[in-house]
């Protein structure tokens, strides 16, 4: 990128910064949630009826407001709030001009509510803007939450809360009880920022209480003053999940499959204080953990997949979170391990996360983040990861700072630095595939962001030594510097046509330490979602790219030239019923031609049982398809059945799974997998190994 156009780029922003500073938004901030102490009465039944006398005492606060769309919502909703010395408890008067539609299909606990009527609350128990908890019901009363920093989903594990909901003649009406002994929190503090949040199927709007505008400031919630806390004794410190897993040719401790195995292991976790909590993890098994699917376009890195095994889980927003894309910790790197242990919680103004395993080989993996919040839109960050094993020793290094002003401007550092040895025994050579020594890595952004326009400028550079071992890294970065440039549009709108307009566009240019171009590009993408629940999206990008060798930092000499178009289009987007898409990219990748088309579909024939089909083929340099069948019947509460099946090419396999999951107490699962062997057998044929069973016991107190 010349320096004319980064001076261009720097001046537009400056410009964007003195007109947003000309604004007097409103400030969702300044919203406080009065909530009334009971100490003598009994408190409300948690049934979604507010008919208990003691919510006499609380003082009803509405106006919500629709942020995205700058606007009062449809209809109106009133908050009503007590507590006492164990619990928040909070009331929804949710009404609704035409009660005959209200939308509410989903009746499993911790899942997905999709585009169900619901209303949901978020505490800000740190009051720093950053760690926001939800907790939501829809008019059938069904419950989900997410617990700021990440939580296990076992009522005994993460700890049980009440949400009920019922139909009225103004609409529905729900309630909550929180007790505080599920929150992570300062025990000195006073305060917790608050804010509500409504979706209503109907109108496809979702307010809130505090206006958070459409950038979605979580420094503009509100706020509830006058709290008083538990004590530390009235919290449960210590909780066990032991199990016991016996089966058919599934792996054992050392990672081999075994014809018949019978082990046990032993989960624990520790809360000394609501605002520190301790994992430890003996012989784990994640046999039955669900493995994710990769879909099959085509792409120059490695594709992030999505962390299944509740070990990872649990405060896995300590350790990375969205705005580092893996970049520094990737927890898939780190394979089933004999022994894990890890901690996370805050001092004051830091939170920090600690986590070790130990795995076959001698393997140890370690990773450590600790976050500053400077103020309430800036943090200092550190980070360090380690890895020894047999044939390497890896350590990472990483220092960050990025923050954001109130005029939209927004700004990021990071500088990084690794340490390889790949050689572990002298009498063995050094791999050339991977990096040896010290390498360094620096990334600076700046940008401006408004209620519905963005600008960033990125640039990068990483040394050819540069190898974070348990990162996900574009395996072409290592050896290059580059600078990327892009603008954006983002809308939702009351049209009567239009819903969403969604446009971007930008360049990205990298070259080699040689100054040889390896990457130059422009893209530009588009998306309209109408009215009539029928989205229309495409992409196309153009420009050359240099390969790299199997040696980091080390560029072919051929150039490909790379350009691609992509179109696809989705039906009855925010439907809990049924959905489905097309999608089509033609160009030419990696080489030669390219051609890549999927379809999915899913459908809800009941409240209990979900069905969807998905299906790809890419043409580049063969031919390969992939087909993903699955199916969930949650027959009860309690009890649920899942199945799933995929063809891929001439392989197949599928998994049959069953799940008791009781609100406390025993969980039996029982999974039965036959996976497509990877290897051809002597003979040159593909062929199945033995299919997997296995059922396991899983006992919290």
């Amino acid at each position: 990128m010349s320096t004319r156009a980064a001076a261009f780029v720097l001046g537009m922003l400056c410009t964007q910064v003195y007109a947003q500073e000309l604004k007097s938004p409103m400030q969702g901030s300044q919203r406080t949630l009065t909530v009334a102490l009971i100490a003598d009465e009994s408190p409300p039944t948690i049934d979604g009826d507010l008919a208990d006398p003691v919510w006499g005492r609380a003082s009803p606060s509405g106006d919500f407001w629709n942020s995205i769309q700058d606007r009062a919502p449809s209809d109106r909703t009133e908050v009503l709030a007590l507590m006492d010395g164990k619990y928040l408890y909070f009331g929804f008067r949710i009404y609704e001009s035409e009660p005959a539609v209200i939308q509410a299909t989903r009746t499993v606990r911790d899942g997905k509510l999709g585009y169900d009527d619901s209303i949901t609350i978020e505490l800000d128990t740190f009051f720093n803007r950053r760690d926001i908890s939800e907790f939501t019901v829809n008019p059938l009363g069904t419950q989900t939450d997410k617990i700021a920093g990440g939580r296990s989903t076992k009522i005994e594990w993460k700890g049980d809360w009440l949400g009920a909901a019922t139909r009225t003649e103004y609409g529905w009406s729900a309630e909550f009880a929180i007790p505080f002994a599920i929150l992570n929190y300062d025990k000195d503090s006073k305060r917790f920022g608050v804010n509500f949040r409504r979706y209503q199927s109907r109108t496809r709007e979702q307010s809130y209480w505090a206006d958070i505008t459409p950038q979605e400031l979580e420094e503009e919630m509100g706020h509830i003053d006058g709290l008083v806390l538990p004590t530390l004794a009235e919290k449960r410190a210590w909780t066990f999940m032991p199990f016991a897993l016996a089966g058919r040719n599934i792996e054992g401790g050392d990672g081999a499959r075994e014809e018949s195995l019978a082990t046990v292991g032993l989960d624990v976790r520790y809360q000394p204080r609501p605002d520190l909590t301790a994992a430890f993890a003996i012989n784990p098994d994640f046999s039955q953990v669900e493995a994710a699917i990769a879909n099959i376009s085509f792409s120059y890195s490695e594709k992030s997949l999505k962390e299944n095994r509740p070990f990872f889980q649990e405060g896995a927003d300590y350790f990375d979170d969205d705005d580092d894309n893996n970049e520094y910790f990737y927890s898939n790197r780190i394979p089933d391990f004999d022994i894990g242990a890890k901690s996370f919680g805050r001092m004051g103004h830091t939170q920090y996360g600690l986590l070790t395993t130990t795995a076959p080989d001698h393997r140890v993996d370690f990773a450590g983040r600790a976050l500053y919040e400077v103020d309430e839109t800036n943090s200092a960050i550190v980070t360090v990861v380690s890895s020894s094993r047999s044939k390497l020793d890896n350590l990472l290094g990483v220092a960050q700072f990025r923050g954001r002003q109130p005029s939209g401007l927004n700004y990021a550092a990071d500088l990084a630095f690794t340490d390889t040895n790949n050689v572990n025994d002298p009498a063995l050579p050094p791999d050339p595939t991977l990096p040896q020594g010290r390498g360094n890595h620096y990334k600076g952004s700046i940008g401006w962001r408004s209620d519905y326009t963005y600008v960033s400028l990125v640039a990068d550079g990483y040394d050819a030594n540069y190898f974070p071992s348990n990162a996900l890294l574009d395996e072409a970065l290592p050896g290059t510097d580059g600078a990327r440039i892009k603008s954006g549009y983002h809308r939702e709108m009351q049209h009567p046509l239009l819903r969403v307009i969604d446009a971007y566009a930008g360049t990205n240019y990298r070259e080699t330490a040689m100054s040889q171009m390896q990457r130059r590009k422009v893209f530009a993408g588009a998306g309209i979602e109408f009215t009539s629940d029928i989205r229309v999206s495409f992409y196309v990008e153009d420009g050359p790219y240099r390969p790299v060798t199997d040696v980091p930092g080390v560029f072919k000499d051929l150039i490909n030239d790379d350009h691609y178009s992509s179109i696809w289009v989705d039906f009855n987007t925010r439907s809990n019923r049924y959905s489905g898409g097309v999608r089509y990219d033609e160009g030419n990748l990696g080489g030669g031609p390219y051609e890549y088309a999927s379809a999915y579909g899913w459908w809800r024939p009941t409240n209990s049982v979900y069905l969807k089909l998905s299906v790809e083929r890419t043409d580049s340099f063969g031919t390969y398809n992939q087909a993903v069948l699955q199916s969930t019947w949650d027959i009860s509460s309690e009890h649920a059945l899942s199945w799933r099946y995929i063809k891929a090419d001439d392989a197949d396999f599928y998994r049959l799974a069953y799940s008791y999951r009781p609100r406390r107490g025993l969980d039996i699962f029982a999974v039965y997998d036959e996976a497509a062997l990877a290897s051809p057998t002597t003979s040159g044929a593909a062929s199945n190994p033995p299919a997997e069973f296995s059922v396991k016991i899983v006992k919290t107190f």
